[in-house]
């Protein structure tokens, strides 16, 4: 059936019924998907929501890294999949002892003097629970669903299938590489379920963050974790999402904001690592008022040709240089049928948007997006990564306004950004790589 392994027939069954009870059914019927109206895609994209919330994990974090794509996805459809919640009921007791007690091969009283049975979270890949070592030291444990790994393993092969699909019947899919795309988003969720990935992740957050008195990063218990469950250390603080409206825009709230407006800058500008789903509940306020960053499962690096790329295309964008812009993007995979001229006078329309804005209007995630929106408009395809910290800078100003109206992100990020942009091409050999063929 439509190159669906038997195996997954009844998966696929399910994934159908689901699409068609929310009007989705045209999504696999060759040429429908192209007839879809501008003033529909709203109304398509919470139908969409709904349908990827009711089919569990994967179509949850495929949705969630869709949202990301605004140089694939028209703008009605990022800002519902945006709203995307991944809030599951929480598994029992029973079933979170099991998995605890067999993937690290110990008695769960033998090692947790108290284990919380009711979790702190629940989301449909895992849920967290309280618990204190027998040292007394108190910890988070973060237990993956059973089977997991083998409902996403069968969705990523459906999923394939139906890329290719969409590729061969879709104007849509002919102008973007759907399956690589996909193979990208595939890579991300398998890393998601290896809490050793995100073990890792928050290890080597930390390491860039010890300089920064204010910003904390969780302890990991390696000998407690594995890609089953991740053990770190409990810090006491409120979600930032917790912080009541009469607190925001205040002395203390625009502190707090100023100290993890410059955390992030720090994390993209200088060191090219960056934890990258800064919105509110991976946020904590502690009493004292630091601020503990949580859920490492995606951070975004940039290497040292994207770091230097990404400088000369912002150089090329302020200098108003399109030469360097188009020599830039060659070197990233510019397609030679790409209507010059024509790309040229969008990104001219784009820089005359963004003068009249005043400083405070502006946001360095939106400019980001809508220039992804024009490599997209030119079926150019650029690294992942780029599109990923776009989306950082978009969740972290949201984040940062909602706190502190006042603050000006693009003020925070000058010193930051002068010397990045120095740092990443000032030196020659980085020019060596950027230039070679």
């Amino acid at each position: 059936m439509f190159g669906i392994p038997e195996r997954h027939f009844a998966r696929y069954y399910e994934i159908l019924s689901v699409l068609f009870r929310h009007g989705l059914g045209y999504w696999i019927i060759p040429g429908n998907l192209n007839k879809i109206e501008q003033k529909d895609l709203a109304l398509l994209g919470v139908h969409l929501r709904a349908a990827l919330g009711e089919l569990g994990a994967t179509f949850i974090k495929v949705g969630q890294m869709a949202s990301t794509r605004s140089d694939l996805l028209p703008l009605p459809i990022i800002k519902e999949l945006e709203k995307l919640q991944d809030h599951v009921n929480p598994l029992p007791i029973s079933i979170v002892r099991r998995v605890v007690e067999e993937s690290l091969k110990v008695n769960l009283e033998s090692v947790f003097k108290h284990f919380n049975p009711i979790p702190v979270a629940s989301a449909s890949i895992a849920q967290v629970h309280e618990a204190v070592l027998h040292n007394g030291e108190k910890v988070a444990v973060k237990v993956q669903r059973p089977f997991l790994h083998e409902r996403v393993k069968t969705d990523l092969e459906i999923f394939q299938v139906l890329a290719e699909r969409i590729e061969l019947n879709t104007k849509w899919g002919k102008g973007y590489p759907v399956r690589l795309i996909l193979e990208e988003f595939s890579e991300t969720i398998i890393k998601e379920l290896d809490f050793l990935q995100e073990g890792k992740n928050a290890e080597k957050i930390f390491k860039l963050s010890k300089k920064n008195s204010n910003i904390l990063v969780p302890k990991i218990y390696w000998e407690l974790t594995n890609s089953m469950v991740l053990t770190m250390e409990y810090i006491p603080g409120i979600p930032l999402h917790q912080i009541s409206g009469s607190e925001k825009g205040s002395k203390n709230a625009c502190n707090i904001a100023h100290h993890l407006s410059k955390a992030f800058l720090q994390q993209i500008l200088r060191e090219g690592c960056f934890h990258a789903d800064p919105h509110p509940g991976n946020i904590l306020i502690l009493p004292d008022g630091k601020i503990s960053l949580i859920d490492f499962g995606i951070i975004g690096n940039l290497s040292i040709p994207m770091k230097a790329q990404l400088s000369l295309l912002t150089s090329g964008i302020i200098r108003e240089d399109d030469a360097l812009l188009l020599k830039t993007l060659s070197e990233m995979g510019i397609s030679s049928f790409v209507d010059r001229d024509s790309f040229q006078a969008d990104i001219q329309n784009l820089r005359h948007k963004y003068l009249s804005l005043k400083q405070k209007k502006f946001t360095i995630g939106e400019s980001i997006q809508d220039f992804l929106a024009i490599i997209s408009k030119h079926g150019i395809h650029i690294p992942p990564e780029f599109v990923l910290l776009g989306k950082t800078f978009l969740t972290l100003e949201g984040t940062l306004r909602d706190l502190c109206p006042s603050l000006s992100l693009v003020e925070q990020a000058k010193p930051f950004s002068r010397r990045f942009i120095w740092r990443s091409v000032g030196i020659s050999k980085l020019w060596k790589i950027i230039l070679r063929r």
